[in-house]
């Protein structure tokens, strides 16, 4: 090699800035005293009060800071959110009617001449005739048997009170002095009393307004959802939105599947809790209880207990305690069933989260929004899990099945070895 071709000395190597400067600042970026990442090429040294930062130190602290950053939008982004309640939760419920009613409307859009919007309607429709008629199935049998469930209700509780006096020795006074002295409570806070049953009635109102929004939202979710969402697609970078859309799609499938999943496993749960109240002879109930127990079936956690709960006492107060214990028994055998067997066999992967995510968020929607927040947790923890699997490209897709390995041409050449081992991974 000739004295010409030789690598100059790395004091004198010409820098895009044509000086000896940068050469210099390159070094001491990776003396000791620098120590750290690699600094980039013209880029100053740390101060001196900087470099005597352990470097640890110094990427935790800029780890904290970005950290609370994202807590601090979180925040402002749940308090917003908590300001208007009133339109996010009625939107939130729109969402989730949308993920278990779109399949029906797609199916009558195709099968049909009709079009998207009447499909939309029609299915609307069918849903308010199917909620007005089963609520009107269980009203009729509570008010026509009223005299008989409050002669029931009667005889119940001297047979509470009784077993009370008798089994746990409390004597009949003591027992209605405890009851004399809450009636006078109840007087003296009838003031307190009527002021919540204004409240109630203003809640009342805050129940309707929502249910108008949320079915006005319901309807044009179902009519034109799709073209809503490519609105919003084309809103992002063009670089993002393919990437976007694929994201979104995977968590609206795995949203559809969680609601087609809790669908079927309440409408399970509550007809074996209907069919207990029929084997204890309490048939005029059925009805009542299975609607109680099917909506409460979407309270992750804290529904099921409450639901049981609900029809276990009412079995011990007409009944006595032996047939609430049978009923009791059937509450606990069809929950086991359901959350042991049905769930985790209908669930599948799409939608398969960890016990520990849905106590948390249970735990954390509760905290946060009380039952409008135990309600959507799931949903939600369900949605974000599958979408940012797809962001990160962790997992295929649920439907997809192993990529078929492909086969080579008989007249391909054959494969390098060494090709070969550089791409096996072990």
């Amino acid at each position: 090699m000739s004295e010409h071709s030789e690598w100059p000395d790395h004091t004198e190597w010409p820098y895009h800035d044509g000086s000896t400067e940068n050469a210099h600042s390159a070094d001491n970026a990776h003396s000791p005293d620098n120590a750290g990442p690699a600094r980039a090429i013209g880029e100053p040294p740390l101060p001196q009060e900087v470099r005597e930062i352990p470097i640890g130190l110094r990427r935790a602290g800029a780890w904290s800071w970005r950290i609370l950053l994202v807590v601090a939008v979180i925040a402002l982004v749940l308090l917003g959110i908590s300001q208007i309640m009133v339109l996010v939760v009625p939107v939130l419920v729109a969402l989730l009617f949308t993920a278990l009613l779109n399949p029906v409307v797609s199916f009558l859009h195709r099968k049909t001449p009709m079009g998207r919007g009447v499909s939309a309607a029609l299915t609307l429709v069918g849903l308010l005739v199917a909620v007005a008629g089963m609520l009107g199935i269980a009203g009729r049998q509570l008010f026509g048997q009223y005299e008989t469930i409050q002669a029931q209700a009667v005889d119940g509780f001297q047979r509470v009170t009784a077993w009370i006096t008798s089994s746990l020795g409390v004597k009949v006074p003591t027992l209605d002095s405890a009851l004399d002295d809450l009636i006078d409570q109840v007087q003296a806070h009838s003031g307190m009393i009527a002021s919540g049953a204004l409240s109630g009635v203003s809640s009342v109102g805050n129940v309707l307004t929502g249910m108008l929004i949320s079915l006005f939202t319901l309807f044009f979710l179902l009519a034109g959802g799709a073209a809503i969402w490519q609105w919003v697609v084309s809103l992002l970078p063009p670089a993002a939105r393919e990437s976007t859309d694929t994201a979104f799609g995977r968590g609206w499938k795995a949203l559809s599947a969680y609601m087609r999943t809790q669908v079927l496993v309440a409408a399970v749960d509550a007809t074996g809790i209907a069919l207990g109240m029929v084997g204890v002879s309490m048939a005029a109930y059925a009805v009542p209880i299975w609607l109680i127990v099917f909506v409460f079936s979407f309270v992750p956690m804290i529904g099921a207990i409450v639901s049981g709960a609900i029809a276990v006492l009412l079995v011990l107060v007409l009944k006595g305690w032996v047939l609430a214990l049978v009923m009791l028994g059937i509450v606990i055998l069809v929950q086991q069933l359901e959350s042991n067997f049905l769930q985790p066999l209908i669930m599948g992967k799409a939608v398969a989260l960890h016990p520990l995510a849905v106590f948390l968020g249970v735990t954390f929607g509760t905290l946060t929004a009380g039952i409008a927040g135990a309600l959507f947790a799931i949903p939600l923890i369900a949605f974000v899990n599958a979408t940012a699997l797809s962001l990160t490209g962790r997992t295929p897709a649920p439907e997809a099945a192993k990529p078929v390995p492909e086969v080579p041409e008989d007249n391909a050449p054959p494969a390098d070895a060494d090709s070969a081992d550089a791409s096996d991974p072990d």
